[in-house]
């Protein structure tokens, strides 16, 4: 069944970074050297951004042919869940998975943002969410700033919240089925490399998945018709 979820008192607060580059262009992998603690003035607008993308979207799982607890995703996430000391390590290995699943030449490196969020409600109960965020690209921004009692501008690069490529949130719920994950690509390009390769997910089979599954054979046959 679909999951009521709830970003209300949703709060993040801590992060591991990472710069994901091409194992076939000879680009290295940086991670972070220490969790980065979100200042709580910041917390809100933050946590705003990273949640924004996962509203209304369809449920998946972690799935391994041989048991659960053979799935890097699946493991690593169940120990962040279990220590939030652990998000550091854990956090670092996640990267380390996407760097080495990122050999097609179609797969752009990119930022990666792994996130602790606490405090999502999920059919009425609060629980944690590991939220991770990639992306492939950066933008110019202007800012004002005042020096010597005088406007000057600025150019900077950084990311665009509206413009991030590819996400996850995995909630700690259905540990025992492999938790409840929401995910996009916004690409679509390369959502097998996302979903598959790199999360290990499969949709849930609840009855919006098969009615939305349904909805799309028809429109495709109703095309076919034409």
């Amino acid at each position: 069944m679909s999951a009521k979820i709830r970003f209300t008192s949703a709060s993040a607060t801590g992060l591991v970074l990472a710069k994901v580059g091409h194992p076939q262009r000879d680009e290295p992998l940086e991670t972070s050297k220490e969790v980065f603690k979100v200042k709580e003035e910041d917390q809100e607008s933050l946590t705003a951004i990273f949640l924004k993308p996962f509203k209304n979207l369809a449920a998946h799982r972690f799935s391994h042919h041989s048991s659960l607890d053979q799935h890097e995703m699946n493991v690593c996430s169940k120990a962040i869940f279990e220590n939030a000391d652990a998000l550091l390590d854990k956090g670092c290995e996640i990267a380390k998975r996407l760097y080495s699943k990122s050999n097609h030449p179609n797969i752009k490196s990119g930022d990666l943002c792994i996130s602790l969020v606490e405090e999502i409600d999920v059919d009425g109960q609060l629980t944690t969410g590991i939220c991770i965020l990639k992306s492939e690209s950066v933008v110019p921004f202007l800012s004002i700033s005042t020096k010597d009692g005088d406007l000057h501008l600025h150019t900077e690069q950084g990311i665009n919240p509206e413009k991030i490529d590819k996400g996850c949130l995995i909630l700690n719920h259905l540990s025992d089925k492999g938790y409840y994950v929401l995910t996009f690509d916004r690409s679509g390009t390369d959502s097998r490399f996302w979903v598959r390769d790199f999360l290990g997910v499969l949709p849930v089979t609840d009855p919006s998945f098969l009615t939305k599954n349904y909805a799309n054979m028809a429109v495709a046959f109703m095309e076919k018709e034409k």
